[in-house]
């Protein structure tokens, strides 16, 4: 098997670092949207499709995911905090 064709495989098994994964978990969707149509991790998410990075896609989504609900149930707390 060629140098090419094993970084091809490898690339589908390469899981997000730590890093990557507490980007898409603490900003799961663009704050700056009107002025930045695109955001950091948008692009790398990109980036990451065009080059075949399978499992950091599926990781990506999942911490999206994550973020999202987090930041759901601190407002859901303090919303509830606050009605008491």
């Amino acid at each position: 098997m060629s140098l090419e064709l094993e970084n091809i495989e490898k690339r589908k098994t390469i899981p997000l670092t730590k890093g990557e994964w507490l980007a898409f978990f603490f900003v799961p969707v663009n704050p700056n949207w009107r002025l930045n149509p695109k955001s950091a991790n948008q692009i790398e998410f990109e980036r990451y499709k065009k080059f075949g990075f399978e499992k950091k896609i599926e990781q990506a989504e999942k911490a999206r995911i994550a973020g999202i609900l987090f930041y759901l149930l601190i407002i859901l707390t303090a919303i509830i905090i606050s009605s008491l």
